[in-house]
C-alpha cells in the first residue's frame, strides 16, 4: 500500500485518499481484535457463572437457560473487569465501534446477574445468599446495575445509525428456476442475521426480564418491568412462541399460577 502511494505517478491527493482508506481498515481491524479479546473474557465469566448448571425442572427452562450462581464470584468479577478493559481499549481505537458499546452494556447485565445470585435472589427459593456476601447490600448493587444497563440500552438505541434497507434477493431467470425444480435441490436461504437494533432490543428485554424476576423474589412490583421486557422482545421481532416460553418460566408468573 505504501509503496504504491509513494510512486511518482500517483498524485498527493490520490495517495492520501488511498492511505486514509487503509488506515480506516486497520483501525477497524485493531478495534475488532480488542473487542473479540474482550468477548473471550465475557465467555469465561459466563461459563464460571452459568456453566454446567441446568435450570430446575420445575422451572421448565429451555436448554441454555442456566441460572446464575455466585460460586466463583471473584473469578467472574475478574473476568468481567478484564472484558471491560478490552472493550474500553477498542473504543479508544475506534470511538464509534458499536459492537464494543453494546458489549459494555451487556457486561453490566451479566454483572447484575452475578450480584443477584450473590444476594440469594437467583434460582432455588430455599437458597440464601452466597457465603461471605451480605444479601441486602448485594441486592441493592444488583438493582443499581440492572437499572444502569437498562439506561445504557435506551441510550444506545437512540444513537444507533440508521441501517440501510436490505436488498431483495435477485429473481432467478425462468430457465434457472426450472432447472432447480427439476434437480430437486432448491437452495435454502441463509439465516438472516439480526440487526444491531434488534440485538440491543433483545438484550434490553433480557435485562428487564431478569430484573423483574429478582423483584418477584423480593416481593417488589415486578409486572411493569416484565411488560416492558415483552414489548422489547416484540419490537425486536422475537417469535411469539419464544416469548410465551420465557413467560412460562418467569418466577413471578409461576408464583401467580400456584
Amino acid at each position: 500500500m505504501c509503496n504504491n502511494a509513494l510512486k511518482a505517478e500517483v498524485s498527493v491527493a490520490d495517495a492520501e485518499t488511498s492511505l486514509d482508506d487503509a488506515a480506516g481498515k486497520f483501525q477497524h481491524a485493531a478495534a475488532l481484535a480488542l473487542y473479540n479479546w474482550g468477548n473471550v473474557h465475557m465467555c469465561a465469566a459466563r461459563k464460571a457463572m452459568d456453566g454446567g448448571r441446568d435450570p430446575p425442572l420445575e422451572e421448565g427452562g429451555p436448554p441454555g437457560a442456566a441460572i446464575a450462581t455466585a460460586k466463583h464470584f471473584d473469578q467472574v468479577v475478574q473476568r468481567l473487569d478484564q472484558a471491560e478493559a478490552k472493550f474500553t481499549d477498542a473504543l479508544e481505537v475506534k470511538p464509534d465501534f458499536w459492537d464494543a458499546m453494546i458489549a459494555m452494556s451487556q457486561r453490566k447485565y451479566e454483572r447484575a446477574r452475578l450480584l443477584s445470585a450473590a444476594a440469594g435472589l437467583s434460582g432455588d427459593d430455599a437458597a440464601g445468599p452466597a457465603p461471605g456476601h451480605d444479601a441486602a447490600a448485594r441486592g441493592r448493587e444488583a438493582e443499581a446495575e440492572f437499572a444502569s444497563a437498562v439506561a445504557d440500552f435506551g441510550d444506545l438505541l437512540a444513537k444507533l445509525p440508521e441501517e440501510p434497507e436490505k436488498e431483495k434477493p435477485a429473481e432467478k431467470a425462468p430457465a434457472e428456476e426450472k432447472a432447480a425444480k427439476e434437480g430437486g435441490a432448491e437452495e435454502e436461504p441463509a439465516p438472516e442475521q439480526p440487526s444491531a437494533k434488534a440485538q440491543v432490543l433483545v438484550m434490553w428485554g433480557n435485562t428487564l426480564f431478569e430484573q423483574s424476576q429478582m423483584r418477584a423474589k423480593t416481593g417488589e412490583p415486578w409486572r411493569p418491568l416484565l411488560d416492558q421486557a415483552v414489548e422489547k422482545f416484540k419490537e425486536a421481532g422475537c417469535a411469539q412462541a419464544d416469548i410465551d416460553q420465557a413467560l412460562k418460566v418467569h418466577r413471578g408468573v409461576r408464583n401467580e399460577a400456584k
